[in-house]
């Protein structure tokens, strides 16, 4: 009677973990925006303005509960500064496709990091003419947490990391992009 008892309580763990796991899976979408901080551009460019309001959206797929890929664009921030008598200014896209892993903590909270690699353009421009834009592709990663109102409608907060580049008389520099955000995402 007893092993009858075990293996059903076996089997019925092991169904719901399934579902569980099932309804993890599949696809989502969502958008977010945020506030990002521009790291030292050019050395020599006194940066006056290195924090710019910034959006970006994402199309994921969820693997299991705990793991996932995500594709996404976001912006990497404005800057402007000065070098000697010139002002220079500037902006940053970012696309990418990163891993994401998931910690959950309750029924409807987890926490994720992600990982995986972007490129960002930079597009630039300076008086007297000298600064130019120019690409970088890099690792970037990030962490986060992920609370679900429902089983499709959730919201993140995170923060993330991309590199980016600039170009000044044909020497490049490259610099960081941190960018903390709050977006809402929907589960098909």
């Amino acid at each position: 009677m007893k092993l009858k008892s075990i293996i059903s309580a076996g089997f019925i763990a092991g169904a719901a973990a399934f579902a569980a796991t099932a309804q993890a899976e599949g696809w989502y979408i969502g958008a977010d925006v945020g506030r990002s901080s521009v790291g030292t551009v050019y050395p020599g460019l006194a940066t006056t303005k290195s924090r710019d309001t910034v959006g970006g959206v994402f199309l994921g797929y969820q693997l299991n509960q705990n793991w996932g890929v995500e594709g996404f664009y976001t912006g990497g921030g404005k800057f402007e500064g000065t070098m000697g008598v010139g002002v220079g200014s500037g902006k940053s896209d970012v696309y990418g496709l990163d891993l994401i892993g998931l910690l959950p903590i309750q029924d409807a909270f987890s926490l994720y990091a992600r990982a995986g690699y972007a490129n960002a353009k930079t597009s630039a421009s300076s008086t007297p003419a000298g600064f130019s834009g120019s690409n970088r592709s890099a690792a970037t990663y990030g962490i986060g947490a992920e609370y679900d109102f429902t089983q499709q409608v959730g919201m993140r907060f995170g923060w993330d990391r991309y590199g980016a580049a600039l170009s000044n008389a044909g020497v490049t520099s490259n610099f960081n992009s941190n960018v903390w955000s709050l977006g809402i995402l929907y589960k098909f």
